[in-house]
């Protein structure tokens, strides 16, 4: 199932699949670490982007 998400960074919409997310919030509770919101693609890469 799809909802629309709002990217924490540029606060355009995304369709994201509920199971993606429910996935990396149990990741989070698995690895120990904070599940700090959603970034879509576009500014996920520019933020790891290492050139």
């Amino acid at each position: 199932m799809d909802i629309k998400i709002e990217c924490k960074n540029c606060e355009e919409y995304r369709l994201v699949d509920v199971n993606g997310i429910i996935k990396s919030m149990h990741d989070s509770i698995d690895n120990n670490s904070i599940y700090a919101g959603f970034l879509c693609k576009k500014c996920a890469d520019e933020l790891f982007d290492e050139d």
